[in-house]
């Protein structure tokens, strides 16, 4: 697959896209997954990086947060990318076909890289989710995004025709958690193309796991505010009974933000620049440490 075309494709963040990413989450997510062959991780890894380091030569218009798993599927990579509409997705691949087709060395480069990787995917695919304002819950800035290292990525897919149930069943567990004064930050969003209807993503970026060590410790307090502000316990229970029904699957999948695969857009880049635009020596500190932290057959 050419990469001009693949889950590496571009991304340029307009005015619109920025300006929602400054106040909250964008409207438009590429979410663009990759399954790597057992054993091919260091050379994708080399290769993803490589390809990074082209377009930051070149300055093409692509930005890309890169998400490698610590749960889940250990050779699944993420890639998110941003866009204020989907109009401005069709503008975006147009303009970085115009940037390659303009620069015979990034062409070259991204050639050369197409044929490294003919053996290391196991398969690509990205889909596009819409920003549901409506289900998020206080969701993170940029900047607070920029400065988080982690990424918690839950997915829930809806039985058909209970989508509606759901929208409603979340807007009330919302307004409880005002209520209860709830300390979380989701943002939500709902498939467009790309994925089965009814699949919904909900976003919680982290500083830190130890995030999640404090979470745990407060949940019984926590749940305790939450119960009272829905209802109570019999209010409660109903509502357990009526999401099982509505959902169809759901899981949980936590992803390490890496820098070296990344090309963020510069409101991200500016919460943390010694992390997004790591020295070549922290490069290769971080290379080794991916390697070291690999669990080992």
């Amino acid at each position: 697959m050419d990469r001009r075309l693949s889950i590496l494709g571009p991304v340029v963040l307009s005015a619109s896209a920025v300006l929602a990413q400054e106040t909250g989450p964008p409207p438009v997510l590429s979410l663009a997954r990759e399954e790597i062959r057992p054993g091919k991780g260091t050379p994708h890894s080399k290769s993803a990086a490589a390809f990074v380091a082209a377009i930051a030569r070149a300055n093409a218009p692509l930005n890309r947060i890169a998400l490698v798993p610590i749960s889940g599927d250990d050779n699944a990579l993420v890639y998110l990318r941003a866009f204020g509409s989907f109009a401005e997705v069709e503008t975006a691949y147009k303009q970085f076909e115009e940037a390659v087709a303009a620069n015979v060395a990034l062409k070259t480069e991204l050639d050369r890289l197409d044929r490294e990787e003919v053996d290391q995917h196991a398969s690509q695919r990205t889909a596009y989710y819409t920003l549901r304002p409506d289900l998020s819950y206080h969701p993170r800035t940029a900047e607070q995004t920029g400065k988080a290292r982690f990424m918690s990525v839950s997915t829930t897919r809806i039985k058909p025709g209970r989508v509606p149930d759901y929208v409603e069943y979340i807007k009330s567990l919302n307004a409880a958690r005002e209520k209860a004064g709830i300390d979380v930050h989701t943002a939500v969003y709902q498939v467009a193309t790309g994925a089965a209807n009814g699949t919904f993503l909900s976003f919680v970026s982290m500083r830190t796991l130890s995030e999640i060590d404090e979470a745990r410790q407060k949940a019984d307090q926590s749940q305790k505010a939450l119960d009272e502000a829905l209802g109570g316990a019999e209010a409660v229970k109903q509502r357990r009974m009526l999401i099982s029904d509505i959902v169809a699957e759901g899981f949980n999948t936590a992803y390490a933000m890496d820098p070296t695969l990344s090309r963020p857009p510069a409101q991200i880049v500016a919460a943390d620049p010694d992390f997004w635009t790591p020295k070549p020596a922290n490069v290769k500190a971080m290379a080794a440490k991916k390697e070291t932290a690999k669990p080992k057959p």
